[in-house]
């Protein structure tokens, strides 16, 4: 299959679960959804749809998990400030269950037991960070796992690059939200959601071209 109707189809199928993705940001938030917002998701939902269908099949189970409920956690954290259950522990469920299934698909326990292991290691760092600084937020800490579960799958640079990309991601979305009066460094206002949504989008579709 080539990579154009690979796109097609993941666009597609992006599409296919936006009312889904939708219906759980909805019933996620505490604020009204506006127009606007459902329409950035549904496009940020579909663009991720196509950028995992080129990923390789048993990666595929992870990205489509962030679609669903990772795109809808980091909206809800960057209107709110907050990630909530509903969304971050499923995905961490989902992931849990597409490592092993990944492991087992590719006959491969060590990718499956450096998925886990992943996910532990981000998770206990921001935990940490969480318990010395009172930063980040429980919600980010909940959502840690299933980017370290994810990045895992890849290999240990990509765990450790994705780590160090999140906060560079997030320090650099921070200042730009402060210049434009949005955020508050001091009142730790600066949600880190959508940067490991971000980093986990990125670095997965690159760690599939740089072993291709």
């Amino acid at each position: 299959m080539t990579g154009m109707l690979r796109l097609a189809l993941g666009l597609a199928v992006g599409l296919a679960l936006t009312p889904v993705t939708v219906r759980l940001l909805r019933r996620s938030m505490n604020s009204e959804l506006s127009v606007g917002w459902v329409a950035e998701v549904v496009v940020v939902v579909a663009a991720a749809g196509a950028v995992v269908a080129l990923w390789a099949p048993v990666a595929m189970a992870f990205g489509a998990a962030f679609a669903l409920l990772g795109v809808p956690a980091a909206a809800v954290d960057a209107v709110e400030h907050r990630i909530p259950d509903l969304l971050s522990l499923p995905l961490c469920g989902v992931n849990v269950v597409a490592a092993i299934v990944a492991s087992i698909a590719s006959d491969d326990v060590g990718g499956g037991l450096r998925t886990l292991v992943g996910g532990a290691l981000w998770g206990a760092a921001l935990l940490l960070s969480y318990l010395i600084t009172g930063q980040p937020g429980p919600g980010d800490v909940k959502l840690a796992p299933s980017v370290g579960i994810l990045l895992g799958w890849f290999g240990w640079s990509w765990l450790l690059g994705g780590f160090l990309a999140m906060y560079v991601l997030t320090a650099v979305a921070g200042l730009i939200g402060v210049l434009l009066r949005r955020y508050s460094f001091r009142e730790g206002q600066v949600p880190m959601g959508p940067s490991m949504v971000v980093v986990a989008f990125v670095c997965g579709t690159l760690a599939q071209f740089s072993s291709g």
